[in-house]
């Protein structure tokens, strides 16, 4: 009788080459491939922006020291200084430093603020031998296009009969003093520089307009008591060379 034997193998370890994968084909998506690289772009685009509009300066006015309400500035008062702002923001420019000079200020501004256009009164204050006078009149006292802020005008009295105001021999006009000022037709200030004009606004129910003249200032009185007469009337004329 035969025996056979049978040899039992052992099992076999398996090693890493039997554990790599087979590579899966590749499949192209060029959608999502197209969708990344817009993604890129537009991240690149909004940082660049971001970091452009942070770096980004302007030259702008500030105040150099205190000034107090109703002060007329001056260029010491003035400091140029470079600032990055948000949009909005209200700031006046450094080029405009010669045109801000002279204007005074609404309201008291400290060391080191920025300077805005809501903090200036609307125009410059006069030289010192001028002055600045708010001249109530009704249309019938005003040409009928009005008057509008630049133009040059003669300040006519309109009120009680007298002799009219008249030339001189060389044809100038004189500056008439109080004790000149005799009735209708005498022009209170010749050539007179429209400053501002204030229409009424339709809720006033009024037809009044208040125009601010730049006058000499020996003559603002004569000219405020005439418009608080009701007494005054504006002519326009041409500037005087």
């Amino acid at each position: 009788m035969t025996a056979t034997l049978t040899r039992t193998r052992p099992a076999r370890v398996p090693d890493a080459s039997d554990l790599r994968l087979e590579p899966r084909s590749r499949r192209r998506r060029p959608l999502l491939a197209l969708s990344s690289a817009l993604l890129v772009a537009v991240c690149v685009a909004v940082f660049t922006n971001l970091y452009l509009r942070a770096g980004h300066q302007v030259s702008v006015l500030a105040i150099a020291r205190p000034v107090e309400q109703g002060q007329a500035i001056s260029s010491d008062d003035l400091a140029i200084v470079r600032v990055s702002l948000s949009p909005g923001v209200a700031v006046v420019p450094a080029n405009e430093e010669n045109s801000v000079v002279g204007h005074r200020v609404s309201v008291a501004i400290g060391s080191g603020s920025l300077l805005t256009p809501s903090d200036l009164v609307g125009e410059p204050s006069p030289p010192p031998i001028d002055a600045i006078v708010g001249v109530a009149l009704k249309p019938s006292q005003l040409p009928a296009a009005g008057v509008s802020s630049g133009e040059t005008v003669d300040i006519v009295m309109t009120g009680v009969p007298g002799s009219p105001y008249s030339a001189s021999g060389n044809g100038v006009a004189e500056q008439p003093t109080a004790s000149a000022v005799s009735g209708p037709g005498t022009i209170l200030a010749p050539d007179v520089h429209v400053s501002e004009v204030a229409l009424p606004s339709a809720a006033s129910g009024s037809d009044t307009v208040v125009v601010s003249l730049v006058v000499p200032r020996v003559l603002a009185p004569i000219v405020a008591s005439a418009s608080a007469a009701g007494q005054a009337a504006l002519v326009v004329v041409a500037p005087s060379s």
